[in-house]
């Protein structure tokens, strides 16, 4: 089995190291699911290597049709969630008893590489390694549809710059956004600027909490088009990454109390958005005010909220003014996926 380790340098490697000799295997974990959402169906895989897989199946598409299927560790369905892979492969030849396929792998993406994660993602038991696996698999693929002639920027941060922590905060961050784009309905051809993807996942991979992981993969949800050269979301980039998880918080809560019926016509919110502390405690679960009132006035001094926190006296204050900037609602809906 390959450890982490092996797959920082496998990863650094990418694209200079030849391919070996695709090796055929009877898979011991390995399931195949096929037919779409609404009439799924579950076929056992009879032989898989790195090129395709032979399937057990009664149904008998057209040679060269592409089919999509979904690769996933055999057991029980509500554990299967993130030990799944979505492929693309090509209908090569019938059988007696099944389907012989290709894999249509992405542009970008590494056959070696992807012969590694086949290998290692087929294993008996479901181990926290093989659930690695899984995601990392998802997000090489991920990364290689989003930058068809570029993902190696973005992926050989998996594999060289970042640490074990920022690693797996990277990962997240590339799977959550790939699930805000299944919702889309072009998600099948959204592309992104390659820089773009590998500074928001380099940026993003410090924030080790699931708040500011959300945020991160809705910048980079929106940054996709169909076209995949917009670089509008780089000022972003440049404004969350200096954004804390209560500051964000803040943000947060302030511009889903400014509701849209009553926006102005530059953007901005028509009413003030006035909270008390016990709210403020409540958003931000620090009973420190005055610390939220330093992250209030940061908010002001980054432009994203438009009152600052009246510092002239240190007697407690019985509200807060976290009324969201033009720019701060921008931020905002930029890092929901908009």
């Amino acid at each position: 089995m390959t450890t982490t380790t092996d797959w920082k340098r496998r990863l650094r490697k990418l694209g200079h190291y030849e391919l070996s000799r695709p090796q055929r295997r009877t898979p011991s974990g390995l399931a195949a699911k096929y037919g779409g959402v609404s009439a799924p169906k579950l076929g056992r895989i009879k032989q898989i290597s790195s090129t395709g897989l032979y399937l057990f199946t009664e149904e008998r598409w057209p040679v060269d049709e592409v089919i999509s299927m979904t690769l996933q560790r055999e057991g029980p369905q509500e554990s299967l969630s993130a030990l799944q892979i979505d492929v693309q492969a090509r209908v090569a030849s019938h059988g007696k008893d099944g389907v012989g396929f290709g894999f249509v792998l992405p542009a970008g993406m590494d056959s070696n590489l992807w012969e590694i994660l086949v290998r290692n993602a087929d294993t008996p038991k479901e181990t926290e390694h093989t659930s690695f696996m899984f995601r990392l698999v998802r997000t090489v693929l991920f990364l290689c549809r989003l930058c068809p002639s570029g993902a190696q920027e973005a992926i050989q941060l998996l594999g060289g710059e970042l640490d074990g922590s920022r690693t797996l905060s990277a990962i997240a961050i590339a799977l959550k956004a790939e699930k805000v784009l299944a919702g889309e309905p072009d998600a099948g051809s959204m592309h992104a600027h390659p820089q773009i993807v590998a500074s928001i996942l380099k940026d993003g991979s410090w924030s080790n909490d699931d708040f500011m992981q959300q945020l991160w993969s809705g910048l980079l949800a929106s940054s996709c088009t169909v076209e995949g050269t917009d670089e509008s979301n780089r000022d972003f980039i440049e404004l969350l990454v200096q954004v804390t998880k209560t500051q964000g918080q803040i943000l947060v809560a302030g511009c889903k109390k400014a509701n849209e019926p009553t926006f102005g016509i530059d953007g901005e919110p028509l009413k003030e958005i006035i909270i008390t502390p016990d709210e403020m405690i409540q958003i931000t679960g620090n009973y420190d005010l005055y610390r939220n009132a330093t992250d209030v006035a940061y908010l002001f001094n980054s432009e994203l909220l438009k009152k600052v926190f009246d510092f002239t006296t240190y007697l407690p204050k019985d509200s807060f003014n976290i009324t969201p900037s033009s720019l701060g609602l921008e931020l905002f809906k930029i890092c929901r996926g908009s």
